[in-house]
């Protein structure tokens, strides 16, 4: 396998295998639309390329539209005669134990993760994280985020661990490319299923299937306004967070010092926040016709099918080079040595603004004005409908601008580059833009990739939202949001009872934290106001030398 994705002396790129894990409905669309992007399957014709795809979720409800499409792309690289032993897929729905399997597992836990980690920290306090009157879902139905890691501690760790065999084949796949390899964990930030089993899912990929050589790069998708309330719930505010203690260096060092390697951020490629609302309100535009329930469920599904088609575009263009690009200015694709990190600003976000939809608004062969007129609104929605709050600034913005040639890449550019500059970035010389045009090959389709780095998890408007509707919530609500450290009885977005000031009250009354102050877990602390001074602040400490310099 090899090992370099970019020679720093000569500048150059190799091609890059990407790779997806699907977690939940939301990931499960990733995988679908990755597997019909057709350039994978273009790729593949490489003899060292290889491809593989996993689904992981709690039934198999929302399989089969991937599986289905597993099975087409086999039989499209038959029709090319490439050998299909380059692609692997595999769908693992996870069963639902009844309660006296699932809790016989939780109490094994400690021994697991010994056998796992052997320095981990043997608690003499440990009991089951769930509650004993907590109600185990069917599949289908929703799953806290607790009980969803716990379903899935036992099909990673316990009986005939189907688990632990998938991450064993996918990753034996991946690494059987010649090719350098990134891998994508895709999911949902919202609900319980996707974000209650990334955190240990990534884990175990970097740590131990995948030994952190290849860059895991977590993809998290927000919901928009027109998703069901339980996705747009109080689980947020502690997923957003403990996303946090692993993707902000300082952070992260917390939670080692206290509970060691076992939990160094898994995200060793860096974190994609992916934003939805701007293409939902665009759809929601379309048509005020028909019952409104079947007409929000079918702005729902366009909605999410659109975000993550474009991703995926995105995440394989060039052969994989352009994701690549686009981690670097975050600073996951150096090498350490040129790693300047932006630690609670460490966030990606790639926010999809779509600008025109078919059949809407403007048609072919009507005035070119009326089309400038319609994407020049769109545009100016950005900021109506962006995931983050008005006071977000970054020095650096990738744009990839997708449109019919007959409207003008260059009047587009410029609506795009003067909306951009003036909401995102930082003024004057200390930032930077760059665009790239490409024509779409539906003539009545205009979309663009905003992707942002240096965003931190206070500049999402759902944290705050989040936040609100979590402190509503029981004691035993607020645990079952929970996921990450849930198996030291840490419950991260909580104040440590016996520590002052830091973060992680224990669930069994003993001294439990970690060194991660409290009021940066609540937000009432806020990061420095952009990546720039974080930099700084780390390019001094790097060049201070003992003698003075002239």
């Amino acid at each position: 396998m090899a090992q370099s994705l970019y020679h720093s002396s000569s500048g150059q790129q190799s091609p890059h295998c990407v790779n997806v894990v699907g977690i939940g409905r939301t990931g499960a669309g990733y995988v679908d639309a990755l597997l019909r992007t057709g350039e994978i399957e273009d790729f593949l014709e490489d003899p060292r390329a290889r491809f593989a795809a996993l689904i992981v979720d709690i039934g198999k409800q929302d399989m089969q539209q991937a599986i289905d499409y597993a099975a087409g792309f086999k039989d499209r690289l038959r029709s090319r005669n490439i050998p299909v032993e380059r692609f692997h897929f595999e769908a693992v729905p996870l069963e639902v134990p009844d309660r006296n399997e699932l809790f016989g597992t939780l109490r094994r836990y400690r021994e697991f993760l010994k056998l796992e980690y052997p320095r981990y920290y043997w608690n003499p306090n440990y009991e089951a994280w769930l509650p004993g009157d907590t109600k185990v879902p069917a599949a289908g139905e929703h799953f806290p985020r607790a009980v969803a890691k716990a379903i899935y501690g036992r099909a990673y760790y316990d009986g005939d661990r189907p688990l632990d065999g998938a991450l064993t084949r996918f990753a034996a796949h991946v690494q059987g490319a010649t090719l350098p390899s990134m891998v994508l964990v895709c999911f949902g930030l919202g609900g319980g299923t996707g974000s209650g089993i990334a955190v240990d899912l990534a884990r175990h990929l970097s740590n131990i299937k995948l030994g952190r050589r290849i860059p895991v790069i977590g993809v998290g998708q927000l919901p928009c306004s027109g998703d069901a309330e339980i996705y747009r719930g109080s689980s947020i505010f502690p997923a957003l967070n403990e996303i946090d203690c692993m993707l902000d260096d300082d952070k992260n060092q917390g939670v080692i010092t206290v509970w060691g390697d076992l939990y160094r951020s898994p995200f060793t490629g860096g974190f994609f926040v992916n934003a939805t609302e701007h293409s939902y309100q665009r759809l929601h535009y379309y048509t005020k016709a028909g019952d409104p329930d079947v007409r929000k469920k079918i702005q729902l599904q366009v909605t999410n099918k659109f975000v993550q088609d474009a991703f995926s575009r995105f995440a394989v263009r060039d052969e994989g080079r352009a994701l690549f690009r686009a981690l670097r200015p975050a600073g996951f694709t150096g090498a350490p040595h040129e790693r300047v990190s932006g630690k609670s600003r460490n966030w990606t976000l790639y926010y999809l603004a779509k600008l025109s939809h078919p059949g809407v608004q403007v048609l072919p062969g009507e005035p070119l004005s009326k089309w400038h007129k319609v994407l020049g609104q769109w545009v100016e929605h950005i900021s109506d409908y962006s995931p983050v709050n008005q006071e977000f600034r970054t020095d650096f913005a990738e744009l990839h601008a997708y449109a019919p040639r007959e409207i003008g890449h260059d009047y587009l550019d410029q609506m795009l580059k003067d909306k951009v500059t003036s909401q995102f970035l930082v003024p004057g010389d200390d930032s930077s833009l760059v665009i790239e045009d490409f024509e779409f090959f539906d003539e009545l389709t205009s979309y663009c990739d905003i992707i942002l780095p240096g965003a931190a998890k206070t500049d999402l408007n759902v944290f705050w939202q989040s936040r609100d509707l979590y402190d509503k919530k029981s004691w035993e609500e607020k645990l079952l949001d929970h996921s990450w450290l849930l198996e030291l009885g840490v419950l991260l977005s909580e104040p440590a009872i016996r520590f002052e000031g830091m973060a992680g009250e224990c669930l069994w009354g003993c001294a439990c934290w970690v060194v991660v102050p409290y009021d940066q877990m609540r937000g009432e602390k806020l990061p420095p106001p952009n990546r720039k001074l974080i930099l700084e602040q780390g390019i001094a400490a790097m060049t201070r030398t003992v003698v003075a310099t002239p």
